[in-house]
Formats: C-alpha cells, sequence, structure tokens
C-alpha cells in the first residue's frame, strides 16, 4: 500500500477496499479495525505511515455521505468528553 489519498468502494466484515483518488487506478484492502474513525462507503481517506503503523484522516470537504459526517461529528464530541 502507498501513502495517498483514497475513496473507500466497499467494506466487509474486516477490510475495506479503498481505491486511489486521482490519475492513479490503484486499489488496496485495508483492516477496517485500523481506521481511526467511523468508516462509509464513499468517504474520501488519507492514509500515511508512521514508524510501523498506518495512520488515517478522514477528509471531511471531499467526503459526500450525510451519515459519515455524522458519524464523525458524533466521535468528535465523544472525545471532547
Amino acid at each position: 500500500m502507498k501513502p495517498g489519498i483514497y475513496k473507500v468502494e466497499a467494506i466487509d466484515k474486516r477490510t475495506v477496499l479503498l481505491k486511489a483518488v486521482g490519475e492513479s487506478e490503484e486499489q488496496y484492502t485495508f483492516p477496517l479495525v485500523d481506521f481511526t474513525h467511523n468508516v462509509s462507503v464513499g468517504d474520501v481517506v488519507e492514509i500515511w505511515q508512521e514508524g510501523i503503523k498506518w495512520k488515517t484522516k478522514y477528509i471531511e470537504e471531499k467526503t459526500e455521505s450525510l451519515s459519515s459526517h455524522a458519524k464523525d461529528f458524533v466521535k468528535r464530541i465523544l472525545d471532547q468528553e
């Protein structure tokens, strides 16, 4: 897997199918439990590596799913408490 920006194409029980955003047609699977937010199909995420761990970030401006925005908002509120 390469660091970059990906769109979530599909989610099964344990993995997420990611497709690179942009000119690249690369696809990867990524463990669902490694996401730092509640991911949904259609989300746009940034993935990079820090040391040996992969990190993820939800890209709010490029994600069109209303449910993803709601899940992210609730998670932020719970994290602040």
